[in-house]
């Protein structure tokens, strides 16, 4: 067995574990839980139709990363089906098959493969960055108890100091991520002279439509807290930071499928200081069932996307130009 397969074997291990934990934590509290309203359905139901424009948001990215690259014959909402399609994927054990499915969707409808991975390595990265400062953001909330000499700013404040530090890491970071490039491109066998390298125009605006993601996705996690369990607590931001650590640590983790598990071991321990620990594994399960069942519409939404557009022509009035 190589390291990488004892690395997924291992992860999954993890994956099984955090399973059974927060299996069991749900159990044991199950009978604490409020009971579903009329009012808390609806509200669970927004928050999946809501879960799925992150999806259509990174799809819209995705295709300004190749156009930037060159892939100019290209329809925006093509590549947004792509990436709805392969989202399902995620959940197939090892974490790598909706990469995978991107892939060969996207070799199917025409899309060069050294273009297609070098921007799925690109937007990797970013999405990484943005996450790990919005990580930040809950981390220096969270202890805004222990460090209660630093001031409390206002979270436009904090938003405004994100939005500027995305603006200039890419600046900061233009050659370092060149460096890097470079690395991934010489072990998949791409020489990276074939590859144009995006503006920065276009990594600021894909950052700031990273940004808007979390935000969405603290804004369901917000709302499913102060709706569905009635916790007034924290801001949008704090919740977008806490969505980010589990976000990160789901990713990192190998072999797990969609995060499952991870993600909700980390979301219990992050919520549990504001919102208390039976509301936290609560909100933590209901935000699974949200991000299950949103991933189902996410890929509904690119079935209707790819039949829709089937009989368009690549050079139809839908291209980017």
């Amino acid at each position: 067995m190589n390291f990488k397969k004892l690395l997924n074997s291992v992860g999954m291990l993890f994956a099984l574990l955090a399973i059974i934990w927060f299996g069991d934590q749900l159990l044991e509290h199950l009978a604490k839980f409020p009971t579903a309203s009329v009012s808390a359905l609806v509200f669970v139901c927004l928050a999946i139709l809501f879960y799925s424009v992150p999806a259509i948001v990174s799809g819209v990215a995705w295709c300004y990363l190749l156009q930037a690259t060159g892939e100019r014959q290209l329809q925006m909402w093509r590549v947004v089906s792509i990436a709805c399609l392969s989202q399902i994927g995620k959940y197939a054990p090892g974490n790598v098959a909706h990469h995978v499915g991107r892939v060969v969707l996207a070799k199917r409808y025409g899309l060069g493969m050294t273009n297609t991975l070098f921007t799925m390595f690109m937007e990797t990265v970013w999405v990484i960055v943005i996450a790990g400062l919005l990580a930040l953001v809950a981390i220096v909330s969270v202890g805004g108890r222990v460090f209660a000499e630093v001031p409390h700013l206002p979270q436009w404040w904090v938003l405004g100091g994100l939005v500027v530090i995305a603006m200039l890491a890419p600046v900061l970071g233009h050659r370092l991520f060149e460096r890097g490039a470079l690395w991934w491109a010489s072990r998949k066998g791409i020489t990276i002279q074939s590859v144009q390298m995006p503006p920065l125009s276009t990594f600021w605006l894909v950052g700031l439509l990273y940004i808007i993601n979390y935000l969405i996705l603290g804004l369901i996690l917000q709302l499913i807290a102060t709706q569905v369990f009635d916790v007034i607590a924290g801001d949008f931001l704090l919740f977008s930071g806490i969505f980010a650590v589990a976000w990160i640590v789901g990713f990192i983790t190998p072999g797990a499928p969609a995060g499952l598990g991870v993600r909700e071991v980390v979301l219990v321990a992050a919520l549990t200081p504001i919102c208390g620990n039976e509301n936290a594994i609560g909100i933590a399960a209901v935000l699974r069932v949200v991000t299950v069942l949103g991933d189902g519409l996410v890929f509904l939404i690119g079935l209707g996307l790819a039949k829709s557009i089937k009989n368009n022509p690549p050079g139809s009035s839908e291209n980017l130009s």
